[in-house]
């Protein structure tokens, strides 16, 4: 089955990407997989809706995993199998011996001076990104699931709706 997210970032284009999904634990928390755009890494996503955060597995084309790239988000379920998601600009790169890093932080500062972040959206993402960090801190953060999970052939990810259509 195939789902349809539409990204907002403030930095760059609206897309909309149809993704086949790789692992389906609901409507609240389903993953997709896709290469990124720069054609080193491949990205075995988790969309956790109601927490407010992606979590992706990265790995190499060879399929060595690198770490996981955490997205502080505000997503909501806009009809069968479509999303929209709204990136709050704030990220958690989280390494395999558990070490983490924050990342895009003068994003979120200017995204707030030039008043593209609403407050209730502020709060969000600093709440959610204090729960990521409190649960990463106690190791419970990454479920059991995400950490046993491999990567998909990237043959069969060929084979989807035009891996991740856009439409700007």
């Amino acid at each position: 089955m195939d789902v349809s997210i539409k990204k907002i970032k403030f930095t760059t284009i609206n897309k909309t990407y149809t993704e086949l999904v790789r692992d389906w634990r609901g409507r609240h928390c389903f993953a997709t997989q896709y290469a990124n755009p720069d054609g080193k890494r491949i990205f075995l996503t988790w969309y956790f809706v109601k927490k407010g955060y992606t979590i992706s597995k990265v790995f190499l084309k060879s399929g060595e995993f690198l770490y996981y790239y955490c997205d502080v988000m505000e997503m909501r379920q806009v009809g069968r199998l479509r999303y929209v998601m709204v990136d709050l600009l704030l990220d958690l790169i989280v390494y395999p011996d558990g070490r983490y890093h924050l990342i895009d932080v003068d994003e979120f500062s200017h995204a707030i001076e030039k008043g593209q972040l609403k407050k209730r959206q502020q709060v969000h993402t600093l709440q959610t990104l204090d729960k990521m960090i409190r649960m990463q801190t106690n190791r419970t953060f990454i479920p059991r699931y995400i950490h046993e999970a491999t990567m998909f052939s990237l043959s069969d990810s060929s084979q989807t709706k035009a891996n991740r259509m856009n439409d700007s």
